[in-house]
């Protein structure tokens, strides 16, 4: 799918890649009596900034656990948290695919993500949001302001626009949830926020951490949760990853899965120009480029690398 005009395309769309034959992602839970192919030792993620990473990635491999070209970081973050089979065996299939599609929308870099979560009752209430437009000075995130001239809305001066989609796909548990009728499920977010506001109009925000906003957010959450308990739920399978747009007025309306029924490795892709991506890591300060970290990972695991 070649994206030439966001305000064209579904909200959000599943699409299928090819999986290895031995792949074994069922998200229902293994008996008890035999051990699942991977599992998560802790909750903790990796992520990557920079050029699409160079892998062997041709189908053709004969050896689909080749991971010895990531980054030294993923190395240190794959041995904390896997355990069993290699994870590159189910990366490497959606990397083959979301390289190729990345590439056929003009683009050459990303932001890219790996979380592994342990069994958690923390999404037994959804947590119906829209992502934040990353490259949107005037969103939320508050990043930056850098322009594209790749599939956004056209009211960005000069007809040059922004990346506002995102590519992601579950290699372990279950799929993303997805609102189907994302034009009313984004009315029923924005009313409920209005409302909640209004009836919180004596919070006044003074800190960035602010506890306030905090609890104006659960309320938001738990009302979501109420409005949208009966909204039709779509959610990808096994071999399958989603494009879905970002940024309030487009972005696909979705929601983590519970997950307290057994483990979980999502995979995240935001797609950007290099100036697009460096301007935000900067804003972060980190100005190492490309660049690859871990959080979650104790200490010990570091000094095996030192």
């Amino acid at each position: 799918m070649t994206i030439t005009s966001i305000p064209h395309l579904p909200d959000f769309k599943l699409l299928p890649y090819k999986l290895p034959q031995t792949a074994t992602t069922t998200t229902e839970t293994p008996p008890s009596s035999s051990e699942p192919p991977i599992k998560i030792l802790r909750t903790s993620s990796w992520t990557y900034c920079g050029p699409l990473l160079d892998l062997p990635l041709s189908n053709d491999d004969d050896d689909d656990t080749d991971d010895s070209s990531l980054p030294s970081s993923y190395h240190t973050w794959h041995r904390a948290t896997i355990r069993g089979k290699p994870l590159i065996t189910l990366l490497k299939p959606f990397l083959l695919f979301a390289h190729e599609f990345i590439k056929s929308n003009g683009l050459q870099h990303y932001w890219l993500t790996i979380r592994a979560s342990l069994s958690t009752s923390d999404f037994n209430t959804p947590r119906w949001h829209i992502d934040d437009d990353f490259f949107d000075r005037g969103s939320a995130a508050n990043l930056n302001n850098s322009n594209s001239n790749h599939h956004s809305n056209s009211s960005t001066p000069g007809n040059i626009t922004r990346t506002q989609w995102k590519l992601a796909t579950t290699l372990l548990g279950p799929g993303t949830m997805f609102a189907s009728n994302t034009s009313s499920a984004r009315q029923t977010l924005k009313s409920v926020k209005t409302a909640v506001k209004n009836s919180s109009s004596s919070h006044t925000c003074t800190s960035i951490i602010c506890l306030g906003c905090a609890n104006l957010a659960e309320c938001v959450r738990k009302a979501l949760a109420d409005e949208l308990r009966h909204v039709e739920v779509v959610q990808s399978k096994d071999g399958e990853c989603c494009f879905f747009k970002v940024g309030d007025g487009v972005g696909a309306v979705h929601s983590e899965p519970r997950m307290d029924g057994g483990e979980r490795v999502f995979v995240n892709i935001v797609p950007g120009r290099e100036e697009e991506l460096r301007e935000v890591m900067g804003k972060w300060g980190m100005e190492e480029w490309p660049r690859a970290w871990c959080l979650g990972v104790p200490a010990g695991f570091w000094e095996e690398d030192s």
